[in-house]
């Protein structure tokens, strides 16, 4: 082998290095903030004047790094573990000790520029095959392999079975099989298939006995079949086809990057990634084969200690396949980047990149080198006015950006030549009021160039070449998409509340929608995105929790369908009876109370408004001899008739004192009918129902600034309260003279509080949010014991049922439950619902109320829907 030093052997060891062949989707990288591509082997001669030096070596170049660095090894001295020397590219340098050959590798890492999809078993299979799926196959299939296959179903039953498991799979993907199992079943319920339901609950797990819980009935408030799937990722995001794959691109606020592919909704990349700034603005490429994400960044104020947030923005570009970052961060920008695109200028790929500075920047996307940038600016008079928006595209076969800002204004910028083409996109509209353009395109509609821009301000239609737009607008304030439909452009628009409509561009008609299918009503719209699955046009609907994957010309459910109701979270559900009629009482944060029919999930009545902020506290009692349901705001108590949904009384508890009410109890005292609502105030305060006046009762005063819980029940012949003001402390009050009788003292605060109501042995129960219960005898003030439950607590009930003290917990974990508060024991297995339970309450007969999101289900702890909690707990009947 030639070398400085003359013609010399290459050692065994070199040669068995040089005889090692990386795959070619796969390199190395430094393990370090630079993340320098390292190409090893890579054998090349060494000239001479490489390295300084009296007497010549024989050094020869093993490889290079991306900082233009050969790694160069003496052959005259290389061991099987050599020493390896790193020197700059420009020559006449010196040589260090170097690092042995082992200890440079293990400062190395491998990434790979190759993204791994799951081959489903719909990529195989014949598409003139029927697939069957039956209550089997939906808990034991691979989700990756049965989700393609679910689209090829045209039975009505096969529909079905598909909008069901497609429902909560975001959950139960990655579940074991028991709890897959229960998830598939409630579903099921919820849509109407309780034949399906009964299925799915039957089919054997191994290892695992039959399920304990029965799903009586369900709402599914947000079911529909347009919305295909949820996945948990939320930001930024963009959508690409990458070997021949629709995937969605996301990069969340805690800097991940994920990379879902569409068709099996499985999650391909997961990657953390390492940046000094806050992300702003996400764009993917391809490259040579290597696909690229792009990011524009504002400095989040860990560059200095005196940084006060207007340093400039950076540009930094990722390897898709693994997150390792490329190159140095691309500095230019005075100030934040809030957009970023990639665009083909001369035959060369270009990041086009804008932000608070107001200007438009340019680099080439391969080295990161910065290129000519146009020398205009974006209109506006500070960085507040900056871009927002850019999109790229073609206007008479000129490569163009079109840029959007938060004062309404667009510019369209000529790439090749820097300059502006044509005037500044404004509108003259009197009743333009909020006009932040967050969304840009450019389109061919019909042979004319076209740019389309939304964002708060209304979709408008701009000609780039005279600045002048067209027709009227299309839509409100939200987000907006350029589509393909059936072969012909098309804008989709989501409202902030999430009603989706797509528009024909060229005469402004609906060609789809509009329809509210953003299916997470309690958050707004902030990112949609469209792609092409399976050969029809599916729409990314992403709010600040999840991001739905909806198709609207999917078919409609067939057979009953979701049983409708809270349109938001359920907060709390109460058990009454009436004319022989058990009922729930539900209580949401859509302003609304509901009255079900504890037999068959029927509403009694219509719902009951005129609430003027949430329903923060449901209960049931007999007001003027007549059961009732009560419900609170934060200002008034309602009496309604259960059964006719009437209001009959309203009782206004801030009387000018500012008593505001943060939950609310009812019961009875001396033949009265009693309403408890603890206050903002560190008050609880009583309420005569019958009369709707104040119950001549002493107030009862807290130790904090607000009261959390007050609930009442009867010792002996003593009507007290277990009152939790959010401390350490729960105290039991006499009701009549207001004093303490007894302090339940806790190590850690007192997060939730539930009682007993039973005539032989009442009993407190409190509970720490980290999953510790605690029960108490009210009437000593004595601790009997506490539960470990191995889970946090979100919710919690207590009751007693054929003598027994039953507490149910709910984790944020979504499972619940079902526990034995003299033995401290849990009774039979969990179960596991698809959100943060909301509300929990136990029926007279041992079932149990649960609510999740703004559903509501109920339950029997028992194998069948003619057992009940009894079956379970040794005691007789339903």
């Amino acid at each position: 082998m030639s070398t400085p030093a003359g013609e010399r052997p290459v050692p065994p060891a070199v040669q068995a290095l040089l005889a090692v062949v990386w795959p070619s989707s796969q390199h190395l990288v430094t393990d370090d903030e630079f993340g320098w591509e390292v190409h090893l082997p890579s054998h090349c001669e060494v000239e001479a004047g490489l390295v300084r030096e009296t007497i010549p070596r024989p050094w020869f170049a093993i490889g290079h790094d991306e900082g233009q660095w050969f790694l160069l090894v003496d052959l005259a001295s290389a061991d099987d573990d050599f020493r390896v020397h790193r020197v700059d590219h420009e020559g006449d340098q010196q040589v260090g000790k170097g690092r042995r050959l082992s200890t440079l590798l293990a400062e190395l890492r491998p990434v790979t520029d190759h993204l791994d999809f799951p081959v489903a078993r719909a990529d195989t299979q014949p598409l003139r095959e029927q697939p069957a799926v039956d209550a089997h196959q939906l808990v034991h299939a691979d989700p990756t392999e049965l989700l393609p296959l679910l689209d090829r179903i045209t039975s009505a039953e096969g529909r079905l079975a598909a909008d069901v498991y497609r429902t909560s799979v975001y959950r139960h993907r990655s579940s074991d099989l028991v709890t897959r199992r229960q998830l598939l079943a409630l579903d099921a319920v919820r849509w109407g298939a309780s034949d399906l339901s009964r299925a799915i609950a039957a089919v054997p797990v191994a290892g695992a006995p039959a399920d304990s819980w029965t799903v009586e009935w369900a709402t599914g408030a947000r079911l529909d079949p347009r919305v295909r799937a949820r996945l948990d990722v939320r930001g930024h995001q963009v959508t690409a086809v990458i070997q021949g794959r629709p995937v969605l691109v996301t990069l969340d606020w805690q800097s991940t990057l994920h990379v879902h592919d569409l068709a099996t909704g499985a999650a391909v990349v997961e990657a953390s990634l390492k940046s000094k700034q806050d992300f702003k603005a996400l764009a993917v490429a391809e490259v040579d084969g290597r696909w690229i994400a792009v990011t524009g960044g504002a400095c989040c104020g860990w560059c200095n200690s005196s940084c006060d947030g207007r340093c400039g923005g950076l540009i930094e570009r990722w390897n898709l396949a693994d997150g390792m970052r490329i190159g140095e961060p691309l500095a230019g920008h005075l100030g934040s980047v809030q957009a970023v695109a990639v665009a083909q200028v001369a035959g060369d790929q270009v990041i086009v990149s804008g932000g608070g500075d107001r200007s438009l920047r340019m680099w080439d996307l391969r080295t990161g080198a910065p290129l000519n940038s146009p020398t205009a600016k974006q209109p506006g008079v500070d960085d507040l006015d900056g871009i927002s928006a850019i999109a790229v595209g073609d206007v008479d076969g000129r490569p163009v950006a079109v840029t959007g800002a938060r004062d309404g204004t667009c510019l369209v910028w000529d790439l090749e030549s820097g300059g502006t083409l044509g005037p500044a996109l404004t509108t003259d509209d009197p009743d333009r009021v909020d006009a932040w353009i967050s969304s840009a395109a450019i389109a061919d509609l019909d042979g004319r160039p076209t740019v389309v821009t939304g964002g708060d301000d209304p979709m408008r239609l701009w000609d780039p070449r005279t600045g002048r737009q067209f027709g009227g607008t299309l839509g409100g304030s939200g987000k907006s998409v350029l589509a393909e439909l059936d072969g012909r452009s098309v804008i989709v628009t989501a409202t902030y509340e999430g009603v989706i409509t797509v528009w024909d561009p060229c005469d402004r008609r609906v060609v789809r929608g509009p329809v509210s299918v953003a299916a997470d009503l309690d958050a707004d719209v902030n990112m949609l995105t469209a792609a092409v699955v399976s050969g029809r046009l599916v729409l990314l609907v992403g709010t600040q929790q999840h991001t739905f994957v909806v198709d609207l010309d999917a078919a409609p459910t067939s057979g009953q369908g979701p049983r409708r109701g809270h349109t938001k979270t359920i907060d709390n559900v109460a058990v009454g009876t009436a004319d022989s009629v058990t009922y729930l009482v539900t209580g949401g944060q859509d302003r609304t109370a509901r009255v079900w029919d504890l037999a068959d999930g029927t509403e009694l009545c219509a719902p009951l408004a005129g609430h003027r902020d949430h329903v923060n506290g449901v209960a049931v009692a007999r007001v003027g001899g007549r059961p009732a349901a009560v419900t609170a705001d934060d200002s008034c108590l309602r009496v309604w008739n259960p059964s006719t949904g009437e209001r009959t009384r309203m009782v206004g508890v801030k009387n000018g004192e500012g008593h505001r009410v943060l939950s609310m109890s009812a019961g009875e005292y001396d033949g009265r009918a009693v309403g408890l609502t603890a206050g903002y105030d560190g008050r609880v305060l009583a309420w005569n129902l019958d009369e709707g006046t104040p119950a001549g009762l002493p107030p009862l005063t807290g130790h904090a600034k607000y009261i959390k819980e007050a609930l009442s029940l009867t010792v002996g012949d003593q009507r007290v309260v277990a009152v939790n003001d959010g401390g350490k402390a729960v105290r039991i009050w006499d009701l009549v003279s207001g004093e303490t009788t007894h302090t339940l003292q806790h190590e850690y605060t007192v997060d939730l509080l539930a009682v007993v109501a039973s005539p032989v042995r009442p009993l407190v129960v409190t509970a720490i949010r980290y999953g510790t219960f605690h029960v108490w005898d009210p009437a000593t003030g004595e601790h009997l014991g506490s539960v470990d439950t191995g889970d946090t607590i979100r919710r919690m009930a207590a009751a007693e049922i054929d003598g027994q003290p039953l507490v149910v917990t709910g984790g944020y974990e979504r499972a619940i439950r079902l526990w034995d508060a003299a033995t401290r024991q849990q009774v039979g297995s969990s179960l596991i619902v698809p959100e943060e339970v909301g509300a929990l309450a136990l029926t007279f007969t041992g079932r149990l109320a649960v609510a999740f999101g703004p559903d509501i289900a109920l339950v029997s702890p028992g194998p069948s829907s003619s057992s009940s909690c009894s079956s379970v707990l040794g005691g007789q009947g339903a």
